[in-house]
């Protein structure tokens, strides 16, 4: 029955933090890090409550492998600060699907390794895709959506051929299948990041808010660049600072945490001195903590149903 208080926490942790990240756009960290000290806290005490130290060290692995993993989609602009914290909290709290309905009778299926935050994580991205990637497609341009399409359509393909191929070959093109759709949602977050813009004056400008823009300072001139989103601009991305350390950067649109007030600073400096045009653009963020509480909830009224889809798990 332990797993309740960790079930009753998260759910609470989840609705705050839901609220806060639509009303003002961010996580609190003192949230966070009472998420966090509960989960540590909790499995300490159950681990010590039946002599056994695998549900702390379940824990302990489960928040390592989640802030982990939560960092690299920071550094790649995915998620915000306020979002690694979370997951990692959550992840400290449930290393394993609580699965509470079970404790009322229904039979469920559960995973028994500390794997429940990246199902979490997985089912989370698939539950905000009808709206996210509907919005996305209504705003692209025909060749965007051409290129979208085609990438959705191989993970389909190998999809439908599964069901006509024997055992063995069929569960590696599920993986396939489960990779290719896994790529179409990450292109479609980095699409959006073009797509959902709005061009206002740098004045109007508050932290928070991410540009849809490259601005930076290179052989002292300003440069902006705002192309829509391709593989090239994404390396350029993460590779310009060893190529080019005469290139100064501005603002960033992969960087999800949005302009600081250091930036906004620089910015309206080079307004000011007329090196820059006193207009930006913006992307329209889409939040992704209600997705983490509306997975949460399917997760713990359904069991483990991601793993009934790859049959090359025990």
């Amino acid at each position: 029955m332990w797993q309740i208080p960790a079930f009753v926490i998260s759910l609470i942790g989840l609705i705050i933090a839901t609220y806060t990240d639509l009303k003002e756009r961010i996580v609190s960290n003192k949230l966070n890090f009472s998420l966090l000290a509960a989960g540590l806290s909790l499995h300490l005490i159950y681990s010590i409550f039946i002599f056994d130290a695998l549900p702390i060290l379940y824990s302990i692995l489960a928040l390592a492998y989640a802030f982990l993993f939560a960092y690299f989609l920071y550094k790649i602009g995915f998620w915000a600060g306020g979002d690694v914290k979370l997951f990692a909290a959550i992840a400290a709290l449930n290393p394993l699907n609580p699965a509470i309905v079970r404790f009322f009778g229904l039979k469920l299926t559960i995973f028994s390794l500390p794997i429940f935050p990246l199902e979490l994580f997985i089912v989370a991205l698939f539950s905000m895709l009808p709206i996210n990637i509907g919005i996305v497609f209504y705003k692209a341009d025909n060749k965007i959506r051409k290129d979208l399409l085609l990438m959705l359509s191989i993970p389909l393909l190998l999809w439908i051929a599964s069901f006509f191929l024997p055992k063995g070959i069929k569960d590696f093109l599920i993986a396939l299948t489960l990779f290719g759709f896994v790529y179409f949602i990450f292109a479609c977050y980095f699409v959006g990041k073009f797509v959902l813009v709005r061009k206002i004056k740098i004045s109007e400008l508050y932290e928070g808010m991410i540009p849809a823009e490259f601005i930076f300072i290179e052989n002292g001139k300003v440069h902006r660049e705002k192309k829509g989103f391709n593989i090239k601009s994404f390396i350029n991305y993460l590779t310009y600072q060893k190529i080019s350390c005469a290139r100064e950067e501005i603002v960033n649109p992969f960087k999800a945490r949005g302009v600081t007030k250091q930036e906004i600073k620089k910015l309206k400096e080079l307004v000011k001195k007329n090196m820059l045009e006193d207009s930006i653009l913006v992307k329209e963020s889409l939040p992704m903590v209600p997705s983490f509480l509306f997975a949460y909830i399917i997760l713990n009224f359904s069991g483990d149903i991601l793993w009934l889809f790859l049959p090359f798990l025990p």
